[in-house]
């Protein structure tokens, strides 16, 4: 593989290292690294505040031959800090005569059990990269990304074993300029486990969180309340 080409991880999450999508982006950038292409990461939290920042995130966007945009859900869309770094991204690309040819791809994590929620945020990034004259080289469609507890994916073990496989497919095709395969998608994008128990642990757990908030909150006993219901 060419040691000229270079990858950019831009992590959309505001909590930046100690986020799923730090774990997953750069479990791929690892890959991307070991098929021998240079990469860095960015964060969007911290970059896009200031003329200053936002240029130092456009000339790590301008550098990168593979811009790889991690960043979770909100409720179906995508965190205002991902969507005006995107912005950026746009307008700086418009304002160029010839500017450069690049490759997106997306890891979007959400945490239900059905990846089916980022369906409206995946097609905002489709857009983004159709009108910003990026291609689109794919994604991870990731749900239940709680499971993953900010671990490195190694250490999740199991669970990530189809989402790793993906990973590493999907960075040897990006290496090579190869289209990544629906193969390496559908792996990516796989439920952790089968979806009827991922939903009993997640009715489980967050039970159980609420019913500790309420414990610690000395609010126990009014769980069930209805203090506005008539009369």
């Amino acid at each position: 593989m060419s040691q000229d080409k270079r990858a950019l991880l831009i992590i959309g999450s505001p909590r930046c290292e100690t986020s799923n999508s730090e774990a997953i982006g750069t479990y791929l950038m690892e890959r991307l690294g070991e098929q021998g292409v240079a990469w860095a990461k960015v964060y969007t939290f911290r970059l896009n505040r200031t003329p200053t920042s936002q240029q130092k995130f456009l000339d790590a966007v301008d550098g990168a031959d593979i811009l790889v945009l991690a960043s979770p859900l909100y409720i179906d869309s995508i965190p205002s800090f991902t969507i005006r770094a995107m912005e950026l991204i746009n307008e700086h690309r418009k304002s160029m005569d010839d500017p450069k040819k690049q490759g997106l791809f997306v890891i979007i994590n959400c945490g239900f059990p059905e990846a089916a929620h980022n369906k409206v945020a995946l097609e905002i990034y489709r857009q983004f990269a159709f009108e910003s004259g990026i291609a689109w080289e794919g994604c991870a469609n990731v749900g239940c990304g709680m499971a993953i507890d900010s671990r490195p994916l190694k250490a999740v073990g199991g669970m990530a074993r189809n989402l790793m496989k993906g990973l590493d497919l999907a960075a040897r095709s990006l290496a090579g300029d190869e289209p990544v395969s629906e193969e390496a998608q559908r792996l990516a994008s796989m439920p952790f486990l089968p979806l009827f128990l991922l939903r009993f642990i997640t009715v489980a757990a967050g039970k159980s969180e609420w019913n500790k908030q309420a414990r610690a909150n000395g609010a126990e006993k009014m769980m069930y309340a209805k203090p506005y219901e008539e009369a």
